[in-house]
């Protein structure tokens, strides 16, 4: 089991990496829009993204999680819950509402 925490001080916004080591998968978590750092984390723990996340839709920064699911082919997860000013407005392929 791996838990990774990335920070970008510049937006205040966290994210993280869960990952099973032993299956070689990653759950990636609110990744910011630069997914570079997601990339080479997972890269250098020798396990492949397999899952992306948003816990929320986020007003307060872009978001990376369509970027790095198209990337990685990982399946994306959003959250269903808010009014209807807060919801996602696409929903393909690969995505699941939660």
């Amino acid at each position: 089991m791996l838990l990774k925490y990335f920070l970008d001080k510049s937006l205040a916004q966290a994210s993280y990496m869960v990952a099973d080591t032993d299956a070689g998968e990653a759950l990636i978590i609110d990744p910011a829009r630069d997914i570079t750092p997601y990339l080479e984390a997972a890269s250098q723990e020798g396990v492949r993204i397999a899952h992306v996340a948003e816990t929320h839709i986020h007003a307060d920064f872009a978001s990376g999680a369509r970027e790095l699911a198209e990337a990685t082919g990982a399946r994306l997860y959003l959250s269903a819950e808010g009014g209807t000013d807060w919801q996602y407005a696409y929903h393909t392929g690969n995505t699941r509402l939660l």
